[in-house]
């Protein structure tokens, strides 16, 4: 126990000192706001690494809107929660069980100025059958006359989040520019969806379009086992650093990166923005042999690569 306590210790001590203000969230050991408390300004991929994982009862949020999930990584059952008290966790049927949290616009948020992305679902595999086209907010797609249709999708612009259920419950997944032939687990389950942040495009982009953006593979999941950083703009053949088809997961720290299952940007490709991805999709799980940095400016109509 005096272990477990002592990140929590130093992470608050750290957040006294960079804000004088209070802090956006903070959870409690206990119901009603007792016991042991943890403040929050920022995203917790996994509350096992300070001390606080399935302990939270009650909630305060005090600004922004939080996705709080069962499993760490933000998988499992999660929850949306806008301001205010939420003295027992139980109706969300989260109580001592948080493992994560993060703000909804934990991938970099809107910039000033920044656009309306665009989103077009399919009712069938591989971007077949009837499409609907989401530009908004839908919190219901039952009001559209699409609850649990959607089996492929292709993001245009901007940084989605999907949801299982109505209103941002249940089990949601986070989607960056591309085209997704399944959705997984969500497919035949999606029922509300929602922009989270802007880029892809010109005019807009999420985390740093410069210098200093940088990926890092891992040989295992969850982030674990060796890993490789990429710091450079391009690596066409990962045959050449000892790392090709090694990669089950990844953490983009800044920019837009597009990983290929074949060298020189060849076979299956993906777009990944900033975050932590603790597994990656089934085409490029220890399959990754080729990447590089996307730019502000990509073209995402005119690349082949991208549109496989």
């Amino acid at each position: 126990m005096k272990r477990l306590s002592n990140p929590l210790i130093l992470l608050s001590a750290l957040i006294g000192a960079a804000s004088a203000l209070a802090a956006d969230i903070t959870f409690y050991e206990r119901d009603g706001f007792r016991g042991r408390s943890f403040p929050a300004i920022q995203t917790i991929p996994n509350f096992a690494d300070v001390g606080f994982n399935d302990r939270a009862s009650s909630v305060i949020v005090r600004s922004g809107q939080w996705q709080l999930c069962s499993d760490a990584y933000f998988r499992g059952r999660c929850a949306t929660v806008n301001p205010g008290q939420y003295p027992d966790l139980r109706a969300l049927q989260l109580e001592n069980q948080i493992s994560s949290a993060r703000e909804l616009d934990w991938l970099g948020g809107r910039p000033p100025g920044g656009g309306v992305g665009r989103v077009d679902l399919y009712d069938a595999y591989g971007f077949g059958g009837r499409i609907y086209s989401v530009n908004g907010t839908i919190e219901n797609l039952a009001a559209v006359g699409f609850n649990d249709r959607a089996q492929s999708m292709i993001v245009h612009e901007g940084t989605w989040e999907a949801c299982e259920h109505a209103e941002f419950r249940g089990s949601c997944q986070t989607f960056v520019p591309g085209r997704y032939p399944t959705l997984a687990q969500l497919s035949g389950r999606m029922s509300s969806l929602r922009q989270v942040a802007y880029g892809g495009g010109p005019g807009g982009g999420v985390g740093d379009w410069g210098r200093g953006a940088r990926a890092v593979l891992y040989e295992g999941a969850d982030l674990s086992g060796r890993a490789f950083v990429i710091n450079t703009e391009v690596v066409s053949n990962f045959a050449n650093t000892g790392f090709n088809d090694r990669a089950s997961s990844l953490r983009i720290e800044a920019g837009y990166w597009v990983f290929c299952s074949d060298a020189n940007f060849n076979g299956d490709c993906q777009t990944f923005g900033p975050g932590d991805y603790p597994t990656l999709p089934w085409g490029l799980n220890n399959r990754i042999s080729s990447g590089r940095r996307i730019h502000q400016h990509y073209p995402y109509n005119q690349n082949p690569n991208w549109q496989r």
